[in-house]
């Protein structure tokens, strides 16, 4: 992909310049960063671990390739301006990039805009690659496999076979030894988007629901666990706001793990008729959770929990509510 070795460009004013500063060019609607680690290395292999799947050692490989690319830098430009970012995305590529992360309010410019238009590419563009990179062992030599066959399918750069020798060799010697132990857990305060919804995590294996993945569905059903890469967390609490104003929703189901629902988690779900809550282990109802929700609203509870929750359920609901048992 990268046509030649130099990356950094102390030309990067002049290059810029010459291409009318077309590189700089604001867009709408970015995304705000939703990556873990304390640098680039490190967001990128959190992100191919638990974003893409990838075992420690396909990471390696992967981490082998982007350090020679661009040294981890997403402003990396090389060949004239023609390939840029962490794996020097090479002209026709480059501009696939580009108009990707701008139909998808992704930064083209930005690390999460580069690494989602990495998975994207690689399903769409590589699929046999993508295969071979995550079949690998997660051992010293499956991280030189990964390295080396990343650079040979992927990048292909000048004298392909030579560099991904080096470069299988880099990850089984560097990367390797740095990232074998690392376990993959979630990471508390970070944002994961799923198909379930919107989790924010509170510790390494527990999530608080935060958002609807389907705005327009008129059905909600938090789950009492939820799979987030390779790590299953338990769902133990509703965030604030979570839902509310959200006049479509209809029927909500509250998993058997929560234990708390936060202050106006569905206020003013005025078509909210039906909630169903199967833990038998919430403590808090917080102010207004349930506040301007349907008048004739039924909740639906455990029959050991029912006098406990009715009596807390009346200070954060209208008062017309139904409170019935299982």
């Amino acid at each position: 992909m990268k046509k030649g070795e130099k990356i950094w460009g102390k030309a990067l004013f002049a290059i810029l310049f010459i291409f009318g500063c077309s590189l700089l060019t604001p867009s709408m609607g970015v995304r705000a960063a939703s990556l873990y680690g304390k640098n680039n290395e490190e967001k990128i292999f959190f992100f191919l671990r638990e974003e893409m799947e990838f075992n420690n050692a396909a990471s390696c490989g992967v981490l082998a390739n982007i350090e020679k690319e661009s040294s981890f830098r997403e402003d990396a430009l090389a060949d004239n301006g023609t390939s840029y970012g962490i794996c020097q995305w090479h002209a026709d590529r480059m501009s696939r990039l580009r108009a990707w992360c701008d139909d998808h309010d992704y930064d083209w410019r930005e690390l999460e805009g580069q690494l989602y238009y990495l998975e994207y590419e690689l399903n769409t563009y590589y699929p046999n690659t993508l295969s071979i990179i995550k079949s690998v062992n997660n051992s010293k030599s499956g991280a030189y496999n990964a390295g080396h066959d990343w650079c040979y399918y992927y990048e292909i750069p000048v004298d392909r076979a030579e560099r991904a020798k080096e470069r299988g060799n880099l990850a089984k010697e560097k990367y390797w030894p740095k990232y074998k132990g690392v376990k993959v857990k979630l990471h508390k305060g970070q944002t994961y988007v799923t198909d379930k919804g919107i989790f924010k995590a509170t510790g390494d294996f527990e999530v608080a629901f935060k958002g609807m993945a389907d705005k327009e569905a008129t059905a909600l059903e938090i789950p009492n666990k939820v799979r987030i890469g390779h790590v299953t967390a338990k769902v133990t609490s509703i965030a604030p706001k979570a839902c509310k104003g959200n006049e479509i929703l209809s029927e909500v189901t509250i998993g058997t793990n929560v234990t708390s629902i936060g202050k106006n988690a569905f206020k003013g779900c005025s078509n909210l008729k039906e909630i169903s809550i199967k833990s038998k282990k919430i403590k808090t109802f917080s102010k207004g959770c349930f506040k301007g929700i349907s008048d004739d609203a039924v909740f639906y509870v455990k029959k050991s929990v029912k006098k406990e929750y009715t009596k807390m359920l009346k200070k954060v609901a209208p008062q017309d509510i139904s409170i019935e048992k299982y």
